[in-house]
């Protein structure tokens, strides 16, 4: 069994699913109104009338009560003709790809947290804009976390733009690989940047921070069983990764990395590419994979991937929920495990059934939430493959004899928490799968509506009036 990539324009097709240097900014806004507090993310071709301006022309507002236009962060992420963002740090960078214009499916992303009410402003302490246009933000039903409708304000300036906010939400320092926000720190293993090799969050959401460890280790394992022939086990050790090239913006990180593992007897490669998205609170992480076998014809039962954490913590001392289905180790003795370890998985699948595709894992407590979101591609959802919670109720101390070097199956490795796949329903062809991670540092159910409900948000962009000295003709850009 193997995967691979084998252009980086594959990317292309799972924009859907959806590094940096500076200061983070204290705490979050002043301002009283807050949507939510997660990314937003919104594509040119989605507002195509405040779209199609040169990129340096472009500032962001919110609307003060006062009805001062008051400059928030926001980035602006080009995609170009192959399908891959613009990034301009590294040594393989993509420069040169973008046309410097806001359009197509470019990207534009703020925080939800700076979003403000639904008010044209009337002062612009920073000059009048050429053009304004107003992006509403609004969920169709009720919004947990407050006002179900909020605006932002495009400014458009052809001639001495305003300078920019001077407020980051994350930092990306390459010589550490280390991702800091509000929020939480990620440091990934350098020796291998499929996985994490430390996660921190926040203890509190103002000045000073105080991180405090949640996770130790991250671990990927891969089985291949092969009918009539070898059985093969993979982990993160036997894969190469770069980190190729990235770029650094106030709102969010994107760094691209390649892996790469063949087994060459049997001239089985493992190819992949992947740019993950860091903002504040979330990393977005989306996966291309291509199978060159057909796992329902040519694997046994057994075979299958994981993708695991070592909490610091035990998982019993959160609350967990899930809509997934339990996992099993192979073997499992199940009272060596305990012998309530079904049941205890049972109690915290949701009755709520899985929609639009998308699995997800939540677990508060200890002052904090991490939720994850998987969302298999449609092929995988017609070939039945889902995802699948694993849990072994161990801290990372009592679990430090297990090896996170060897290639290790669950209930042997040291994994509290995963998600493992069955490859014996994957068909041969192309794969796509996005993951979002979310860490929150308050125990708060309506943020976990939030990031359930992203998908459900929409956004409008309406021209609107500008003050009598803004000029009435469009320049040509």
């Amino acid at each position: 069994m193997g995967y691979s990539c084998s252009t980086p324009s594959l990317f292309a097709r799972l924009r859907w699913l959806l590094l940096l240097s500076g200061t983070l900014i204290s705490g979050l806004p002043a301002f009283a109104q807050k949507l939510h507090t997660a990314p937003i993310i919104i594509k040119a071709d989605q507002i195509r009338d405040s779209s199609r301006h040169p990129i340096s022309t472009y500032r962001l507002f919110r609307t003060t009560p006062q009805g001062t236009a008051e400059a928030i962060p926001f980035q602006i992420d080009e995609i170009n003709e192959d399908g891959d963002y613009v990034l301009d740090q590294g040594k393989d960078t993509t420069a040169r790809t973008g046309n410097t214009i806001f359009d197509r499916i470019d990207e534009l992303s703020f925080m939800g947290d700076d979003v403000g009410p639904v008010l044209e402003p009337t002062a612009w302490p920073m000059g009048a804009p050429n053009f304004v246009y107003e992006l509403t933000v609004t969920h169709p039903t009720q919004n947990p976390m407050g006002p179900s409708m909020g605006a932002v304000y495009i400014g458009i300036y052809y001639s001495s733009p305003p300078a920019l906010s001077p407020k980051k939400y994350v930092i990306f320092q390459r010589n550490d690989a280390v991702v800091t926000t509000s929020r939480y720190k990620y440091q990934f293993d350098s020796n291998n940047w499929l996985i994490a090799k430390r996660v921190e969050v926040a203890k509190n959401e103002t000045e000073p921070y105080d991180y405090q460890p949640v996770l130790n280790s991250s671990t990927f394992y891969m089985k291949g069983d092969l009918k009539y022939f070898i059985t093969f086990e993979a982990n993160h050790r036997s894969i190469n990764s770069e980190l190729e090239a990235w770029k650094s913006g106030p709102i969010r990180s994107l760094i691209r990395v390649s892996f790469f593992y063949s087994l060459l007897k049997l001239k089985i490669k493992l190819d992949m590419y992947t740019e993950i998205s860091f903002f504040s609170n979330a990393v977005y992480l989306p996966a291309i994979m291509y199978n060159p076998i057909d796992g329902r014809k040519s694997l046994n039962t057994g075979s299958g991937m994981y993708y695991g954490l070592a909490l610091k913590d035990s998982p019993k001392n959160y609350s967990i929920e899930t809509n997934m289905a339990p996992a099993l180790p192979a073997g499992t003795n199940l009272v060596e495990h305990g012998k309530n370890f079904i049941s205890s998985f049972m109690n915290k699948i949701q009755d709520e059934p899985v929609s639009k595709g998308l699995y997800w894992i939540s677990a508060q407590g200890l002052g904090r939430t991490i939720y994850m979101e998987i969302a298999p591609g449609q092929e995988l959802q017609r070939d039945g493959v889902a995802p699948t919670f694993y849990q072994e109720n161990l801290s990372a101390e009592e679990m430090s004899s297990r090896s996170n070097n060897d290639a290790l199956a669950l209930g042997k490795s040291p994994v509290n928490l995963g998600i493992a796949f069955d490859m014996t329903k994957f068909s041969e062809g192309e794969h796509m799968m996005g993951f979002r991670l979310f860490f929150e540092n308050v125990v708060a159910p309506e943020r976990l509506a939030v990031f359930k409900g992203l998908n459900d948000w929409q956004y409008t962009a309406r021209k609107i009036k500008l003050n009598p000295r803004a000029p009435t003709k469009e320049p040509a850009p």
